[in-house]
Parts: structure tokens; sequence; C-alpha cells
């Protein structure tokens, strides 16, 4: 019986991780998100919508520009939202260009509880320049195409070229595993493909041996579960 093609179960399993991963952000939520210009305006979003105990924590979050959702979940009546943001100012609580993380929880359009998780983890070592390049010709199908021609075979290139609608990737950790080095990747989709849907902040690991890619591993949607 003839097998259907790896990018076919890829894309089928990507498509339904963006789904259960990014659901639809609430209004308020998004008021919130877009208060962050201003202290005097941020305080008139967040007075609508949660306690005095609960502003005195957000205010605090006022020096993370341009925050985004990664992770949408319900816990029973609850709506959570992870989100990330890089800071701009300082602050008391917080250091200057830092991405930081922070959980909403909320309830029937009211602010439940804030948890804040504190910065990303940086990379943990220098990313190779073989790995640089490949992440910075996604600009164009020609320009990936000639840099994956440096560094792989045919097989993981045709997986990799799926990667190719997300644009301006960054690497999020780095694992050394004696003499292979991984590199966990996100990125934003802009464009659409058959493995990858449109606008969703997706995540892929590359392991480098020798100069060369010798694995590429999709992790999905940000939030989705990891394929086996």
């Amino acid at each position: 019986m003839k097998k259907a093609p790896m990018s076919a179960f890829i894309g089928l399993w990507l498509m339904l991780t963006a789904l259960n991963a990014s659901g639809e952000i609430i209004p308020p939520m998004k008021a919130c998100m877009s208060a962050h210009g201003s202290p005097e305006e941020y305080r008139r979003v967040l007075e609508k919508y949660c306690e005095p105990g609960i502003i005195r924590q957000a205010m605090g979050l006022l020096v993370i520009k341009n925050p985004y959702v990664v992770q949408t979940e319900m816990d029973g009546p609850l709506t959570c939202y992870t989100v990330e943001g890089t800071t701009v100012g300082t602050s008391s609580e917080m250091p200057a260009d830092i991405t930081q993380i922070y959980k909403v929880c909320w309830l029937n359009d009211r602010i439940f509880s804030l948890e804040f998780f504190g910065a990303k983890p940086s990379p943990r070592h220098v990313v190779i320049p073989e790995m640089q390049e490949c992440m910075a010709a996604h600009s164009s199908k020609e320009a990936y195409a000639k840099a994956l021609q440096k560094y792989c075979d045919p097989g993981i290139m045709r997986q990799a070229m799926a990667l190719l609608v997300i644009k301006e990737p960054y690497v999020t950790m780095v694992e050394q595993d004696g003499a292979s080095t991984f590199y966990t990747v996100q990125g934003r989709t802009v464009e659409t493909s058959s493995e990858i849907p449109a606008d969703t902040l997706q995540s892929y690991r590359v392991g480098w041996k020798g100069g060369r890619i010798v694995t590429l591993e999709f992790l999905g949607a940000v939030g989705g579960t990891q394929v086996q």
C-alpha cells in the first residue's frame, strides 16, 4: 500500500495544533494589551476590568511594549492567556530590553488572576554562522533553497522548505548533546502553505553536527503538543 507523504501528516498536525493553541482573544484582553502607550491610558483600561489589587500588579507590565499572546487555554470557566513582550523601559520589577512572560486569566470579562513568569530564557550558546545564514535566508525562496543545499541532504531540505513562510525566525534555546548542537526556533507565519497556517507563532528544532543539518523537528504552534 502506498504511504502518504510525510508533509501531509506534518501539515495536518500543524493545522490542528495551531487551532488548539491560538484561540480567539476576547476584546477586553485586546484593549489591555493595546493600552501600553501611557500610564494614564493603561490605568483607565485596567480600572474597567480588574480590582485595585490586580491593578497594582498590572501597572508593572507597562514597560512591556507590543505584548502578544502566545498561548490560549481554557481552565474551567476561566480563559487564560500567556503573553510575551519586550521591555523598552525600566522599572523596579523588570530590567530593560528583556522578553518577559506573564499569564492573565479572565472570568466574565474581568481579570481574575495575573501571574508573572519572569524573563524568557535566553540562548545559552552562540548560534553558529551556518544556522544564522539559514535563518537570514527566509526572505526569498531562492536564497533559502541555496542556503539549505549547502547544509543538508535532499530529504531534510524538502521538510525545511515548508518553514519558508516563517519570517524573521529567532533562536529561543540552544542545547549541546555531544558533538551535536540543537537550536529551538520560533517565528510567526506571514504567509500560508500546505503545512503551516498563516499568522501563528510556530516553533521548530534543528540539529547540527559537523557543519550540517542532521535533524529537523516540527514542534508546531507555540503552546501546542509536540508530534511524536
